[in-house]
Order: C-alpha cells, then sequence, then structure tokens
C-alpha cells in the first residue's frame, strides 16, 4: 500500500470521528492505518538519515 493512499484513509477516519462515533471495527481499521502511516514514514526518514553525508570543511574526508 503506498504512502498516498494510507493517508486518504487516514483522513478519512479523522473526518468520519468529528461526524459520529467509530464502531469497534472502525477503529481497529484506523488504528491499522495509523501505524503503517508511522512505519512508512520514519522508514522514510530514516532512509533520508542514512544517506546525508557530512563534509567537514577543514577536512577533505567525508564522513558516514
Amino acid at each position: 500500500m503506498d504512502m498516498q493512499e494510507i493517508i486518504k484513509n487516514v483522513n478519512y477516519y479523522a473526518k468520519l470521528i468529528k461526524e459520529r462515533a467509530l464502531t469497534e471495527e472502525e477503529l481497529v481499521e484506523r488504528d491499522k492505518y495509523r501505524q503503517l502511516y508511522l512505519q512508512k514514514f520514519r522508514a522514510q526518514v530514516k532512509d533520508h538519515l542514512d544517506n546525508i553525508k557530512i563534509v567537514d570543511e577543514n577536512d577533505s574526508k567525508s564522513i558516514n
């Protein structure tokens, strides 16, 4: 499942809870999508941070 679809579902349940109380099934689904979102978000941030290269301006060697 891609991030756009997960965000769409998270937003759907956020909007729905403002209109009425969620059923037990809907609460489980909402939590599932929230967890998926957090997992993917953390993975993206970790991947981004893993690809950052720090360069010391006094030394031409790069540090990973």
